[in-house]
């Protein structure tokens, strides 16, 4: 049996709706059904990785699986992988067999997965008293929610993105203050140049779109050194991010189009003063 960085292979007993309550998609074959349920055929589903790693360039759907603890069984069915315990997980070999077949291979214990509608916390209370109705010599009934689980996961990496989030607007806010000073001194410094093209005729349009190029071309320019330097740096960061690469190209686009807006928005203050010069007062100036 081929070793997995993720171990196994896993064996798990579900009913015929688990993977639809789960939601596991069936990526060729069928789910369990009813009578395989009730032990009509030895059966069983794996999951993707098990499918590519036992059966390598053909169709798992139909192989006979037959494993020490069991005997042999036919696949009918290949699902997507599923974590087991963490959100990051080494690919590992997953395989399902009907309820009910656990016994006969020695190992128990069983968790009912509900996918309620509406808020699940408050079904809570409902969902033990039924159980403990359905079947009172249940000790105790444990009631979480798949959330409940994850969060302590979950809870790092919101922290990680909201800080992120902040850094990043903080710097986009630092960046539209400076580019905004760049042009100010630009315009107070080329005060007299200006004011000799207004002389000259030049129609206020053209003054502003002077500034605003010049802006955005500032802001361009950096906006391209950025991105390589964040390229070149992306390994370090792609740790620190869950499920997203660094290298994204829309994300990359994104900020981008966000960057090239701020620029021209801040450019267009200093751009809508330089079109007010009033040229004799610039021509007296210098």
């Amino acid at each position: 049996m081929p070793a997995l960085p993720g171990g196994g292979p896993f064996i798990r007993a579900v009913s015929d709706d688990y993977f639809a309550t789960a939601g596991t998609r069936v990526l060729r074959g069928r789910a369990f059904t009813a009578a395989d349920v009730s032990g009509a055929a030895r059966v069983t589903i794996v999951n993707e990785t098990m499918a590519r790693t036992l059966w390598p360039g053909r169709d798992a759907i139909g192989e006979c699986l037959l494993m020490d603890t069991m005997p042999c069984a036919r696949v009918v069915g290949i699902v997507e992988d599923a974590r087991r315990f963490n959100l990051r997980e080494d690919p590992a070999m997953q395989y399902y067999i009907p309820l009910g077949e656990e016994r006969a291979l020695g190992f128990g214990g069983r968790k009912m997965f509900i996918r309620p509608r509406g808020d699940a916390s408050t079904l809570a209370q409902t969902l033990r008293a039924e159980m403990l109705r359905l079947n009172p010599g249940i000790a105790f009934v444990t009631v979480e929610s798949l959330q409940d689980s994850l969060d302590p996961q979950i809870r790092p990496w919101r922290l990680g993105a909201t800080m992120f989030g902040l850094f990043g607007a903080l710097a986009l806010v630092v960046a539209a203050i400076g580019l905004y000073s760049v042009i100010s001194y630009l315009v107070t410094q080329r005060t007299h140049q200006l004011g000799v093209r207004i002389a000259l005729g030049a129609p206020m349009g053209n003054i502003v779109v002077l500034v605003v190029r010049y802006g955005v071309g500032l802001a361009s320019a950096g906006i391209l050194i950025g991105t390589l330097l964040a390229v070149s740096a992306s390994r370090w960061i792609e740790p620190l991010l869950f499920e997203t690469s660094p290298r994204n190209p829309m994300v990359v686009a994104l900020v981008t189009l966000v960057l090239l807006v701020v620029a021209f928005l801040a450019s267009v203050v200093p751009a809508w003063r330089a079109s007010r010069v009033d040229p004799i007062e610039a021509l007296r100036a210098e």
